[in-house]
């Protein structure tokens, strides 16, 4: 469910402390604001208008993304077809899961119970969360968090059981599939999987005394106002549905939360990334012990720090797609969601980029997810 974006980024300023999987140190950014006209503003919004319009079909599934510049939203649009039945639109009220971006929010919670004191990074998951292998007494929440803890992908178990994408299959279902992985993926170092953060949310359940979606409304959304909840497969008027490739829709059956499952709208969520530039909720631990991918990207808290700085993380989950970026100097955030795979996220993507940000702008082609 994670790739990294078509540009990549190193780093910000880390602690001294280094944690399992970090085999190299990211460099420091020195990067300062940028000023935005008024005039500028308003040509880059109706560039973005031109560039949604060429290149996300009205009568397909859509997408809907948004600029935000120092937490502000300066642009939001949207287009395509929230329904393709009904012949529902795609408006910028829609909400979308945003799938692997929601991983940000799980680390965060993570995060937080350490500064409080009431765990580690470095305790065991066994600690917490029981029935495990005997894996489960040597991969710690670091691990976990960095995806260096070499702990199989859940999708696979719940395959040999023969139970598919649309199936049901709820949080404790898979929670449980992940405790009969017998043993962990050969190798050392940087390994994406979702169980990693399946585990982590019952984590943050057995430490806070409440449930991850509880947690985070009541740490994280409430308290930033934000329009964001934590619901797997929610079915709502102004939720739009999950379409394949071929345009078929696709309901997502597994309701396990931690990796994916938060849903909301671009504009909220670039609202959000303005905590990366100057919150208190995410603070600067949010870097410490970054994993070296073996790309030049470093995987943090939720969020690869790419190359030259910018933070990102992608989406997948079913046909519910997301892109998420902020920029090496964190004044600006772009955020796109879709909900069909075959809709053009990174094409939107690069072309707000190029609007809002050229400097950024980006030119290889990203890498897809692996997810149902």
């Amino acid at each position: 469910m994670h790739s990294s974006r078509l540009v990549s980024g190193a780093v910000i300023a880390a602690s001294a402390l280094v944690l399992v999987g970090c085999a190299a140190t990211p460099p420091q950014l020195g990067i300062g604001p940028r000023a935005h006209s008024t005039t500028t503003i308003d040509k880059r919004t109706l560039e973005s208008d031109a560039a949604l319009t060429r290149l996300i079909a009205d009568d397909r599934p859509g997408c809907s993304g948004a600029v935000g510049i120092r937490g502000d939203v300066v642009w939001a649009g949207a287009t395509g077809l929230a329904d393709l039945t009904a012949g529902t639109p795609v408006t910028t009220a829609t909400r979308f899961d945003m799938a692997s971006v929601s991983k940000q929010f799980t680390a965060t919670a993570i995060l937080m119970l350490q500064r409080d004191g009431a765990l580690s990074l470095s305790d065991p998951v066994s600690t917490y969360v029981d029935g495990l292998p005997r894996w489960g007494t040597t991969v710690t929440l670091d691990a976990l968090m960095h995806h260096t803890a070499r702990v199989p992908d859940y999708w696979t178990v719940l395959d040999d059981d023969g139970i598919g994408f649309s199936d049901p299959a709820d949080h404790g279902t898979i929670l449980q599939a992940i405790r009969r992985l017998p043993r962990l993926s050969a190798g050392s170092g940087y390994e994406y999987s979702n169980s990693n953060y399946v585990l982590l949310a019952e984590v943050v359940a057995r430490v806070s005394g409440m449930p991850l979606p509880q947690f985070l409304d009541e740490r994280i959304f409430t308290p930033l106002g934000l329009d964001m909840v934590l619901a797997p497969s929610l079915v709502a008027p102004d939720v739009a549905l999950s379409y394949d490739d071929a345009e078929n829709f696709q309901p997502p059956g597994w309701t396990a939360y931690g990796a994916i499952g938060i849903f909301t709208t671009p504009a909220e969520l670039v609202r959000w990334g303005d905590q990366y530039r100057d919150g208190d909720v995410i603070q600067d631990d949010f870097a410490v012990g970054a994993a070296d991918e073996g790309t030049g990207e470093f995987y943090a808290a939720g969020m690869d720090i790419e190359v030259d700085g910018d933070l990102n993380h992608n989406g997948r989950f079913g046909g519910y797609t997301s892109t998420f970026t902020i920029s090496a100097d964190r004044e600006t955030t772009i955020a796109v969601m879709c909900n069909g795979h075959a809709a053009d996220r990174f094409g939107l993507d690069a072309a707000l980029w190029e609007i809002w940000d050229p400097a950024e702008a980006a030119t290889p082609a990203p890498t897809e997810e692996v997810a149902p």
